[in-house]
């Protein structure tokens, strides 16, 4: 039996909720619900549910802690719902290339045309890297120059894409915060001064080449179905009702429970042992309707379960103590404290797991350079954690390559870092054999590479090599090619005073931009922009499908316009400059053809501005 077929309502709806974060299933365009009554109207008690996910786009931040204050649904006849129990605390920078379901909500039924999501900076916490890659504190303000406070945004859904709650038909609404495009950072004041206009978009269907996460307590485990229930408790939140979710799992599920590590049914008979409400997370993908595990961390494996912990990235090492950037403290309490660097020391008492390995396999010799972990034991110091376990986390690298055979990349980045603050010593077997980030090595094991050639851009999740024993520098558990990637483009386009004339040329599926007077931006996934050549002209094209997610803004409106047609985004750009407006900004994902010099794209944004709005 599907997770589906067990529990329709719940995990219908949490995946449309998902999908809003970009693509979308349930109640939107598309969806073979059949419609509730155009006036929103419903009969008296009836209810249905609704799972609402979120995420974000990439950015230059080592962290970015905003409070959502609530998430509204209006329905067609005017009636407001709140979805969202309880203030919550998100860092936007933990959700790059990944979902987290927020809550499951039971609403009455009806067409819900708009949304408003309420952002609270007052207490922001904003991380960015400074040139030799440090983090730093930056300071926020908004367009005019003022400090940042409570800022509701508001979502206007299309005809096609309104979200239509039935008893028993989930529906879902997902939100993509788009971090490049919502602030723009300047380095050249002390503290570093983020200019903050957030901008989302937002859709009703769930994507499914997307990862997702889950988080919460366990309710119930069921090893005849393979799956467990989660009471949902999203991101730092130990208490309140956000709903529950029914998570499948299978025989390549990998568990660490209570500090051991299982693969398959193993993990989840080990599950059965756990406490009620022990905690859980999950991190896995959505297929044909259903969520399944591929990593569960459950009992007192869970960081959050009962102790305080350290998490960052270990920038150095030698025989018995680690170097960790980034160096966050997370408290049992759910409070969070950024340290910046943080010492961990390790002796061959220190118990190392990993997602997919035995424990007993693993040593304090397992953690290298480069390694993101989670780490408990007891203070030293302020700045001294002495490690009595060290759970490691996969390590993700974005690289040129070099040679494929084996695989060899010239690194971009290592877990969003330049690889410059990493110091290799002591990672090779002797000195020759240190990492070089110039030329570093992969073991790729099984793992198909026949995509891949010289001078590709690749993104490989893994493990760092255990520490004194390069090559190989890093065990790749996924390799993907950029250049086949449909995400693996990010452009940024931008006209200081606005531009009444952006466009070249338009079409139902196609707008040439022209670029003579504009600032541009392309990244491929974090890759600095002379990896390509960008001249007069650069063309935004539909996908197959000729569907996406579509925002228009107009500042000072509040509103954020939602399309999931090509040919309507067409449209309604044509129309905004037929009124007189400027476009200010374009930011858009998609696949890049450097050749052609087309990108197609899913996900697009696009700011104007009035003569009445100075820049």
């Amino acid at each position: 039996m599907s997770v589906i077929e067990k529990y329709p309502n719940a995990f219908f709806g949490l995946l449309c909720a998902m999908l809003l974060v970009m693509a979308g299933c349930g109640g939107g365009g598309g969806s073979s619900a059949p419609a509730a009554a155009d006036n929103g109207n419903a009969t008296v008690n009836e209810e249905g549910k609704i799972i609402i996910g979120i995420t974000d786009a990439p950015g230059d931040f080592v962290g970015y802690s905003v409070d959502v204050l609530s998430l509204t649904l209006t329905r067609s006849n005017g009636d407001i719902v709140e979805t969202l129990p309880n203030t919550t605390r998100i860092d936007f920078n933990e959700l790059t290339d990944v979902t987290e379901f927020l809550t499951i909500a039971t609403v009455p039924a009806g067409v819900y045309d708009s949304a408003t999501i309420t952002l609270d900076y007052s207490s922001a916490e904003i991380l960015v890297q400074d040139e030799f890659g440090n983090a730093e504190q930056a300071d926020a303000q908004d367009a005019d120059g003022n400090p940042v406070g409570v800022l509701p945004m508001n979502f206007s859904l299309s005809g096609s894409d309104v979200i239509r709650i039935q008893a028993g038909i989930p529906a879902a609404f997902s939100v993509d915060f788009d971090l490049d495009a919502s602030n723009t950072i300047d380095h050249d004041v002390s503290p570093a001064l983020v200019t903050v206009e957030p901008f989302l978009l937002a859709t009703a269907q769930l994507e499914e080449d997307r990862e997702h996460r889950a988080r919460g307590v366990l309710a119930e485990v069921n090893t005849e179905d393979e799956t467990f229930t989660l009471r949902v408790r999203p991101f730092h939140h130990r208490i309140g009702e956000f709903g529950e979710l029914t998570v499948a799992v299978n025989a390549d599920t990998q568990y660490e429970v209570d500090g051991a590590g299982y693969t398959g049914s193993a993990g989840l008979e080990a599950m059965l042992s756990l406490a009620d409400r022990a905690p859980v997370l999950t991190q896995g993908q959505v297929s044909e309707g259903d969520y399944t595990a591929n990593v569960v961390v459950a009992g007192s494996s869970v960081p959050w379960s009962d102790t305080d912990v350290i998490r960052g990235v270990v920038v150095s090492r030698d025989a018995d103590s680690l170097n960790v950037r980034g160096a966050f403290a997370h408290k049992a309490d759910g409070d969070r404290e950024f340290r910046g660097s943080y010492v961990i020391q390790v002796n061959a008492d220190t118990v190392v797991s990993a997602p997919g390995f035995d424990s007993s396999a693993l040593s304090q010799q397992s953690v290298s350079v480069g390694q993101p972990i989670w780490v408990w034991g007891e203070a030293v110091d302020d700045n001294t954690l002495a490690a009595e376990r060290i759970r490691m986390t996969y390590a993700q690298l974005t690289g040129g390559v070099v040679e494929t055979t084996p695989l060899v990349t010239d690194l971009h980045w290592l877990n969003g870092r330049r690889p410059d603050i990493y110091d290799f010593s002591g990672t090779g077997i002797n000195t020759a054999d240190d990492a070089d980030p110039n030329a570093y090595d992969i073991d790729t094991a099984t793992l198909a590479l026949t995509s891949v050639e010289p001078g590709d851009l690749v993104r490989v999740r893994g493990l760092v090599n255990e520490f004194a024993a390069a090559p190989a520098d890093f065990l790749a558990k996924t390799v993907i090619d950029i250049q086949t990637d449909l995400r693996s483009a990010q452009l940024w386009v931008g006209w200081p005073e606005g531009s009444t004339t952006p466009f070249a040329s338009t079409a139902p599926a196609r707008i040439d931009v022209n670029l003579m007077d504009a600032r541009v931006a392309l990244k491929m996934r974090g890759v600095p922009m002379d990896f390509v050549d960008l001249e007069e002209q650069v063309s935004l094209l539909a996908p197959a499908s000729g569907n996406g997610v579509y925002a228009v803004k107009l500042r000072g409106s509040g509103e954020i316009r939602l399309f999931r047609q090509f040919a309507d985004l067409v449209d309604a750009l044509v129309a905004e400059l037929d009124a007189g407006h400027r476009l200010h900004r374009i930011t858009a994902q998609g696949r890049y053809n450097n050749g052609q010099s087309e990108l197609t794209t899913g996900r697009a944004g696009f700011v104007f501005t009035t003569d009445q709005q100075p820049e």
